[in-house]
């Protein structure tokens, strides 16, 4: 919510290599000791940091405060802000070989769905931050970050950061090196980072992203252990939900749906003007914003999609209630037959913005809108050409 939606974000992924000799040691000294357990072929196995051996919890806990880690949150926007470690959530969680893995866990087969880990966008001043760090070399699972879009293969001593609350994920299986013939063994660490001032923002959020972790993972494990029909729903729902969060943040975005809700609230209390303008010119300012940062992403693209379609809706309509869609309609169909798709678009733009002038009074709300249109479409023709 604190982001405005023509402003240019900052992606949410984060990445590093452990290479310190001290932390290569501790990652040794934790996969020697999962492999000693005997893990199962048949499902994933995950030992939570809270359950470890106190040499294992040690060294656990001596990666979770590397230095590389903390100074990579701090060389991006979190340079002054507090990290917390959030212990109740951090795990070793190993996946079965590749040969021997039937994805028949149902924990498993919902990483392979795209999906976001946790329901709480909309805690300002604060994120939580899921670390995925290797302990071997695996070459065949990725993690693919599908908004940005960036794919992570982590070996031992590679790290990656993701937003647990807002990035959009999934993992694959690379068809094209050699498979996992053993354990593929990751530490799963988390960290609530805000700014000093929102303490009260950042403890709330780490205490209900903890909640919610163990009582989702408790909600799999008890679904692995019975086969009734009821729990079969329960999966099925599970499953469904998350595809349609995720789907609801990559083609929408949860950021422009409480833009919009705030814009649709305020007009309906005072004036339709206030949706109108606070609406119609962001697809402009994302445009711009984002080329002058070099961002070429599918969240530009989705917004610009986006608010590009309410800006031409609106067009419609407001020419609808002027009375001037027949006229307007029947040029354009005339028009259509000999101009490609895409310049036909910009040029239904154009001329319905141009029968929205008002001659008689030069000073109105709709000349004001023409006007800005057309100044803010030639400055995104100009950031296009300079690029």
């Amino acid at each position: 919510m604190i982001y405005l939606p023509w402003k240019h974000q900052k992606k949410k992924v984060y990445s590093c290599n452990i290479s310190d000799n001290l932390a290569i040691c501790d990652i040794n000294t934790i996969r020697n000791w999962v492999i000693s357990q005997n893990p199962t072929n048949e499902t994933s196995t995950h030992w939570w940091y809270n359950e470890l051996p106190i040499n294992i919890y040690d060294s656990f806990s001596n990666i979770s405060k590397c230095d590389t880690i903390f100074d990579m949150f701090k060389s991006g926007e979190y340079n002054s802000y507090n990290i917390d470690i959030l212990n109740d959530m951090n795990e070793i969680y190993i996946s079965a070989p590749t040969n021997a893995n039937k994805l028949n866990d149902t924990s498993d087969n919902i990483f392979y769905t795209r999906h976001i880990d946790g329901p709480f966008y909309y805690i300002p001043f604060a994120s939580c931050y899921r670390l995925i760090i290797g302990l071997d070399d695996n070459r065949e699972i990725s993690t693919n970050f599908n908004l940005i879009p960036e794919v992570h293969t982590l070996k031992k001593g590679d790290v990656v950061a993701f937003d647990f609350h807002r990035e959009c994920h999934y993992i694959t299986k690379n068809d094209f090196e050699p498979i996992n013939k053993d354990f593929r063994v990751i530490l799963k660490i988390h960290y609530c980072i805000y700014p000093q001032w929102a303490f009260y923002f950042g403890k709330l959020l780490g205490f209900l992203t903890i909640l919610y972790n163990k009582n989702f993972r408790n909600l799999f494990l008890y679904t692995l252990t019975t086969n009734t029909l009821y729990d079969k729903i329960v999966v099925k729902s599970m499953i469904i939900t998350t595809k349609i969060v995720h789907d609801i943040e990559y083609y929408i975005g949860y950021n422009n749906i409480s833009y919009l809700c705030l814009l649709i609230y305020f007009s309906l209390k005072t004036n339709y003007y206030i949706f109108l303008f606070g609406s119609s010119f962001i697809h402009y300012f994302r445009m711009i914003d984002s080329i002058s940062n070099n961002c070429y992403n599918l969240v530009l693209k989705r917004d610009y999609r986006l608010y590009n379609c309410i800006h031409i809706l609106q067009l419609m309509y407001m020419c609808y209630s002027y009375n001037k869609f027949s006229f307007i309609t029947s040029y354009l169909l005339l028009v259509s037959y000999t101009v490609h798709m895409h310049h036909l678009l910009s040029f239904v733009k154009f001329v319905l913005l141009l029968s929205l002038y008002d001659n008689l009074y030069l000073i109105s709300y709709n000349n004001l809108y023409v006007f800005s249109h057309l100044l803010l479409s030639l400055k995104e023709c100009y950031y296009k050409m300079s690029t």
